[in-house]
């Protein structure tokens, strides 16, 4: 982009001045580098049939066109900062497509977004000048701003295109964007003093006196310390007189005027640089750029850090030198002091923002691999810099991006990412802004990230804030969360030459030799050198209806179990590298292994999250996270809050498991039911208190998070978050050991064999979770590999177990004792030792589930009605569950020792019970067993019922929390004598008692501590 500075003078006569003014020129039609949708893939296509920008020729313009789906508004980005206070900016346009109405906004220093007057464009106008005058911005209405005033630098501006209809094609082209302003005030310097040395955290004497020929416009007045180009910090002037109210050639004076050096600055020489308003400073006579003097400071001396994750009564905790914390966070994509300050009040000291190693993705930061030998750290330590002297106290660990420059994609060009788009040829997949994604596969990518990271954590190391770091959490991909590239857009990756070696070599390591694969494959020509990647139109298709046939697919399957090991190869490598450069002395963690979320749709295969295993084995991993569920974010107990991977397992293997709290407050934008956003502040309590009872209870750090521009800017609000993190402080000294004797069992590599879209893929699993979180008894969610550490659990459900390993089939087998309740879903079983199973042997298709099964090829609805004759189902006679989705194959049970429970649409049996020596089998052809069945398979195993009503229960050892949906009492069984109090209230509620009323109002959260 190209920026130019122009001074003019406008006349009212050809010979007489009006007044003069200066011209800054942001855009002049030629490189469209910085202009961006900051829309991903997959975005646009929900919002647009067509959204391009291009460029345009004779006049050089940038030419903006799209079709909206019904959208009523679209927006494009200059992601360049305007530095200085401007009168008007001016917009040359022409309108070639469907009349709307133009207007803008920025981001200003502050963090606040800011917009403007509208200005309406007709269809087939010539060129014109669009302007909005500086007296028209104002602060925009989902933002905020203490002071009401626009703050520079503007960190970007954005046109936006208002009154969108459906269907017609706008097409607009910008030729020319320019700020302009008066010719500023000037500045003269009678008197500067100003200590040549300084020490961080130094209070130190000012001596200022100058005098405006005029006033400013600008009240804000500074000293600004740079090294070179980069800004460090900046000290607050607090002038006697607002330079708006000075009058021409008044001195304004500082005398002795103490200010102080950010205990947390950087040191060595750097530049003293004078702002006052947008006066030029002349000192000596001669005109400045506003520097004033070099001063040398010392920086302040770290001292050690060392924080870690242990075993803490009973579930992972961070401790940070040696102490544990609560865990309880702020997360900011727009960092700004007043928020860091809010929730500093409100007890919070732990914090995290975004940045780059490399290059950052969605616009989240600014590039720090500039070129191949520059690195740029400034608006990283900016960042930090804002939040401790907002929390001097504060230990952050910022979220690092891995991507790549747009330069270092065009030199790697067999190292980006490449989708088949249907036709089964490769083309580059270009990512958010408009740039190609690095292959996960690729060495030179692997190798420049490390360097990267190498690099950034040796600045963070050298820097004064160093001890206040206390790690690092590693994000790439769709959305940050590690899904593979083109998840959210709906794109089939990765085809590049990388990933096609890559894939191979593992091959390799699978089968050993051509004859190997050629018998898996069934395919007598493939070798180990041309094995491809399976098509989009191949991993699309099935053989077997909802599942595939390995005897023809197993090119496919290995596909799907390959991507999630590179995911987590991949994560494993950048973790090692991160404890390797930190000494160990430092946390490192990743979002990852949402089986949970990713259900029922293309991303539970294409994403790359089903090697949990994998990441749980790494002991380079610390931590892991997610946001909350998005799939039942209803109003308190209308709700179900979980977690989107697995947290029995992931506590099991000794990590830390953060909840990304981004439920959207009703401060928020939107409509009430998005993301969870309650119509008033009394359901922002509502939700909080639920979100933090499931948190705390089970023994989970969480941030809160402005994603979405989620606000929390409410008394209220500000107050409760304080609380809560208070009720995490008092919990760390309680037993949290996992009280759960109900087990969600889940085999991600069976996920493998399933169609990619498959609803049975949902249904199975998150679609299961209302229902068996109400069943009156807590439920721990864990990997298959996991059972043999779970034998204290009394009844159990397998839920994916399509095709059990070896060693799967082992452990389950050694759960068959002790009245033991082992529950089977669908097509349980259906595929041993990587070979379908037609389930016509008798004796070996019962060895799995206790319960002889039969396969149908034929199509037919998964659902069953309950019949009685049993304590399980006595008074649900007609009830059905499943759903008419009708699909195959179709696994039910033929078992004459077996009984019949609930029959198929057809009237096979679809559910049935089978009493073995010293345990129960019992299997279901349908998924989503209701809750009223499963609560009475947990009587049949024993489990111990806390209450008798349909409400979501979480218990550890000292505590108990528990979600209703409706008011009124409940009664609440313990399973051993306990005192009992209410966590959030304080309040004592019985002493040495097996059970107690407690009162709950409509869709109400309690904690109770019982020990």
């Amino acid at each position: 982009m190209t920026r130019s500075i122009h001074a003019v003078a406008l006349y009212l006569c050809l010979s007489t001045p009006l007044f003069a003014v200066e011209t800054e020129v942001l855009f002049e039609g030629f490189d469209l580098a910085d202009w961006s949708t900051q829309r991903d893939q997959e975005r646009l296509k929900q919002e647009f049939s067509l959204s391009e920008v291009a460029a345009a020729k004779d006049p050089a313009a940038l030419q903006w066109r799209f079709v909206s789906k019904g959208i009523g508004f679209n927006d494009l980005f200059l992601l360049k900062p305007l530095t200085r206070p401007f009168d008007v900016i001016r917009v040359r346009v022409k309108n070639e497509g469907e009349p709307f109405v133009l207007a803008m906004k920025a981001r200003d220093d502050s963090g606040a977004e800011w917009t403007t007057n509208r200005v309406s464009l007709t269809r087939g106008s010539d060129w014109q000048w669009a302007e909005f005058p500086r007296d028209k911005w104002q602060v925009a209405s989902w933002s905020r701003d203490a002071e009401g005033k626009l703050d520079f630098p503007l960190a970007f501006l954005t046109l936006i295109a208002f009154d969108v209809k459906a269907g017609p094609e706008y097409n607009l082209k910008v030729q020319r964007i320019e700020a302009v302003r008066p010719d500023p005030p000037v500045a003269t310097l009678h008197e500067f003093d100003l200590p040549r040395k300084l020490r961080a955290g130094q209070s130190f004497a000012l001596k200022l006196n100058f005098s405006l020929d005029k006033p400013c416009r600008e009240d804000k007045a500074t000293l600004t310390f740079r090294r070179g180009k980069d800004t460090l910090f900046r000290v607050p002037l607090p002038l006697p007189t607002p330079l708006t109210a000075a009058k021409s050639t008044q001195r304004v004076a500082l005398t002795d005027m103490k200010l102080t050096v950010p205990l947390y600055a950087s040191g060595g020489k750097l530049s003293a640089v004078l702002q006052l308003g947008e006066a030029r400073i002349r000192k000596d006579g001669k005109d400045t750029d506003g520097e004033v003097a070099s001063v040398t400071i010392e920086q302040r001396k770290p001292g050690k850090t060392l924080a870690q994750v242990k075993l803490h009564n009973g579930t992972p905790t961070l401790f940070v030198n040696g102490k544990p914390r609560n865990g309880m966070c702020w997360a900011t994509y727009g960092p700004t002091p007043e928020v860091f300050s809010d929730f500093t009040k409100a007890g919070i000291d732990l914090f995290t923002f975004s940045g780059t190693p490399t290059e950052a993705g969605y616009g989240l930061s600014k590039t720090v691999w500039v070129s191949p030998n520059e690195y740029d750290y400034s608006q990283f330590d900016e960042r930090v810099l804002m939040l401790l002297q907002a929390n001097p106290n504060a230990y952050f660990f910022p979220r690092l991006y891995l991507h790549a420059p747009k330069w270092w994609s065009e030199q790697h060009p067999d190292d980006v990412v490449q989708m088949d788009p249907g036709d089964g040829k490769p083309v580059p997949f270009i990512h958010s802004g408009g740039k190609p994604a690095p292959s996960w596969a690729s060495e030179a990518w692997r190798r420049d990230t490390v360097e990267g990271l190498k690099r950034l954590i040796a600045h963070v190391e050298a820097s004064p804030y160093a001890d206040r770091v206390v790690g690092y959490h590693l994000a790439s991909g769709t959305t940050e969360e590690w899904m593979m590239w083109g998840g959210n857009e709906n794109e089939w990756v990765d085809y590049s030459p990388v990933n096609v070696a890559r894939f191979r070599q593992w091959l390799k390591a699978k089968y050993a030799t051509d004859a190997g694969l050629q018998t898996a494959w069934n395919a007598p020509r493939v070798t180990l050198a041309t094995a491809a990647i399976p098509t989009k139109a191949q991993r699309q298709a099935t053989e077997l209806g909802a599942l595939r046939d390995p005897a023809k697919e197993q090119a496919v399957i290995d596909y799907y179990l390959y991507n999630s090991a590179l995911v987590a190869d991949t994560i494993g490598t950048f973790a090692k590298a991160v404890k390797g450069f930190t000494k160990r002395e430092k946390i490192t963690g990743v979002f990852y292994g949402y089986l949970l979320q990713l259900c029922g749709e293309q991303r539970q295969q294409n994403g790359g999250h089903l090697a949990l295993e994998q990441v749980l084995a790494s002991p380079d991993v610390d931590f892991l996270c997610s946001p909350t569920s998005y799939a039942f974010r209803q109003l308190g107990g209308e709700g179900t809050s979980h977690f989107m991977s697995l947290f029995g397992s992931v506590k099991l293997h000794g990590k830390l498991w953060f909840d990304e709290n981004d439920l959207r407050t009703s401060l928020s934008g939107g409509q009430v039911g998005e993301w969870g956003r309650p119509a008033d502040i009394a359901g922002d309590l509502v939700q909080q208190d639920k979100e933090l009872a499931n948190c705390i209870v089970n023994g989970s750090a969480q941030w809160w998070f402005d994603v979405g521009g989620n606000k929390y800017s409410d008394p209220k609000l500000m107050g409760r978050i304080g609380d809560l993190a208070k009720c995490a402080s008092e919990a760390l000294p309680l037993d949290r050991t996992s009280a759960d004797e109900v087990a969600l069992i889940v085999d991600e590599n069976s996920l493998g064999y399933l169609r990619p879209g498959e609803p049975l893929g949902n249904w199975l699993l998150v679609g299961q979770l209302p229902a068996l979180h109400r069943i009156g008894a807590p439920v721990g969610h864990y990997l298959v590999t996991d059972l043999p550490r779970l034998g204290a659990r009394k009844l159990f459900f397998f839920t994916t177990s399509f095709a059990p390993t070896a060693a799967d089939r082992k452990a389950i087998d050694a759960l068959k004792r002790d009245g033991h309740v082992l529950v089977f879903l669908w097509a349980a079983g259906l595929y041993r030792d990587g070979v379908l199973s037609e389930l016509s042997d008798p004796s070996g298709a019962s060895e799995f589930s206790g319960v002889r099964l039969r396969l149908s090829r034929e199509p037919a609805s998964v659902r069953v009605t309950l019949n009685g004759g049993n304590p399980l189902t006595d008074g649900l006679e007609g009830h059905p569950y499943g759903h008419e989705h009708k699909t195959f194959p179709i696994v039910y049970a033929d078992d004459p020792d077996a009984q019949v429970l609930g029959a198929l649409d057809d009237g096979r049996p679809g559910l049935v019970v089978k009493k073995h020596a010293d345990w129960t089998a019992i299997y279901s052809a349908a998924p989503s067993l209701p809750a009223d069945l499963m609560r009475r398979m947990a009587h049949l195993a024993g489990v111990h019922e806390y209450l008798n009503t349909p409400d979501v229960v979480w218990a550890s050892k000292d505590l108990l929390g528990v979600c209703v949906k409706d008011a009124g009492t409940r009664k609440i069984a313990l399973p051993r004598k306990a005192t009992v109090r209410d966590l959030y209230t304080g309040a004592e509620i019985a002493k040495g008692v097996t059970s107690f009323d407690a009162d709950f109002g409509d869709r109400a959260t309690r904690v109770f501590v019982v020990k």
